[in-house]
């Protein structure tokens, strides 16, 4: 009984403490006031001041108590939500589907940390429809929904930076700029032809030609994606180092180059300011003909070397440029699928494929969140003919609803694409149902955030 009156005397105690505390503090400004130390503005001032002090800081506790509580080791986001229209000026044949709206990307995103051995796994999956590509198409299924799985290692935390992680799995290739980026930070609609360079068989007549692209799909030129080994390295703050080992046949089964599952890649990447960057890469390998989706690269060397640049100068908020070459070989396209007909030693047909883009952002104004961009790029699917590069040149307008990049990006994206098809060499004509040699124009709404 005694504990439990002493218990009460002095939990009322402590609440006439905090009573006349309060009292004290809320009551200061009234004092000051009352003996004339401060006007009646400026009473009001302090008053107002404190409501919305309050006022915040309980919408934010409001705020945080909905919120899940998820450590640094799981974590759920999007990476990206994608819906788009296309309207695209080439004919269609009959079946298919052109001038329409579809799901582009649907991208949740998982990720987490081990611990300091293990600092980040990670899962990229899509539930997007694949056949929304191209305008000639019928297939609206999705055969590859796994996009992304892998794990970083951290053999020794003395090793770091010089080893800084080893990472292992399925991922974008790290080699130049746009192919190595998530889809939800490319600033245009469409992706370079670098990353993905179109096949415009049925679309082309004449005479057949070494510069003719693959039998089905895209080119592939640079695949996106592979299952690979890669070793990091940051042995100093103005540059990184990769160098690794991939199948080199990208992560859907389909053969590109169609070796014994080994190709090497690498890439030096120099930050002489924190504004700019200068890269060069290249992947290495061994290559056969047979049912090569490029159309064959022939039995012999296989190389892809790109050189970039992205400079975002400092004392222009907002201005951003960024380019890319690249250049390999391949073996020509009309190489038997049963057979070999290329030489141990042959290099085959030279290609050649490059973008520049600028892009300015209004920060401030009435254009606030207002972004303009335009590129040109060309594809020259064999330096041995004439008459056979695309040519595209894109012209932009972003407007983002949100964007604190790479974690929360909401935005609305419009693309015209300027599009011209030379052919597949004298004596080719382009067809009307060659979309890559007709405009198109893009509208996108996208959603990102993790």
């Amino acid at each position: 009984m005694r504990y439990a009156r002493f218990a009460m005397m002095m939990w009322v105690a402590a609440l006439v403490i905090a009573i006349f505390t309060s009292s004290a503090h809320a009551g200061l400004e009234d004092i000051l006031y009352e003996k004339g130390q401060i006007t009646k503005e400026e009473w009001l001032k302090a008053k107002t001041h404190q409501e919305k002090t309050v006022g915040v800081l309980e919408e934010w506790r409001e705020k945080i108590a909905k919120l899940p509580i998820l450590s640094d080791r799981f974590n759920i986001g999007m990476n990206a939500l994608q819906m788009q229209y296309l309207q695209n000026k080439a004919a269609t044949s009959p079946g298919n589907s052109d001038n329409r709206l579809f799901i582009r990307r649907a991208e949740p995103l998982f990720w987490g940390k081990v611990n300091d051995y293990m600092p980040r796994w990670h899962l990229l999956v899509d539930f997007a429809a694949l056949g929304n590509l191209t305008a000639n198409t019928t297939t609206a299924t999705n055969n590859r929904i796994l996009l992304e799985a892998y794990g970083d290692i951290v053999p020794a935390l003395s090793a770091q930076p010089y080893l800084d992680r080893i990472r292992f799995g399925q991922h974008r290739i790290p080699i130049g700029i746009e192919g190595s980026t998530s889809s939800g930070l490319i600033d245009f609609i469409n992706r370079s032809y670098i990353a993905q360079v179109p096949n415009t068989a049925g679309a082309v007549t004449g005479a057949a030609a070494p510069g003719t692209l693959g039998a089905t799909g895209t080119m592939d030129f640079i695949q996106e994606r592979d299952y690979y080994v890669d070793f990091m390295s940051k042995p100093f703050e103005q540059l990184e180092l990769d160098l690794g080992l991939m199948n080199g046949n990208n992560i859907d089964g389909v053969a590109l180059d169609n070796n014994s599952s080994k190709d090497f890649f690498g890439r030096a990447r120099v930050k002489p300011r924190k504004d700019m960057f200068f890269s060069m890469s290249t992947v290495q390998g061994k290559s056969t003909g047979v049912n090569s989706r490029n159309g064959g690269r022939g039995k012999g060397n296989y190389d892809r070397y790109i050189a970039d640049f992205q400079i975002k100068p400092e004392t222009i908020p907002g201005l951003w440029f960024q380019g890319e070459y690249a250049w390999g070989h391949d073996a020509p396209p009309n190489i038997s699928t049963t057979q070999d007909q290329i030489g141990a030693t042959a290099r085959g047909e030279f290609r050649t494929n490059w973008y520049i883009y600028g892009k300015y952002l209004f920060q401030s104004g009435f254009l606030e969140n207002l972004e303009l961009l335009a590129r040109h790029e060309q594809y020259d699917p064999s330096r041995n003919v004439s008459q056979d590069k695309l040519f595209r040149t894109t012209f932009g307008i972003n407007y983002y609803f949100a964007n604190l990049p790479p974690k929360v990006q909401a935005k609305l994206q419009l693309n015209y694409e300027l599009r011209r098809h030379a052919g597949n060499g004298p004596g080719t004509v382009v067809t009307g149902l060659d979309e890559f040699g007709r405009d198109a124009l893009l509208l996108q709404l996208q959603v990102r955030w993790f």
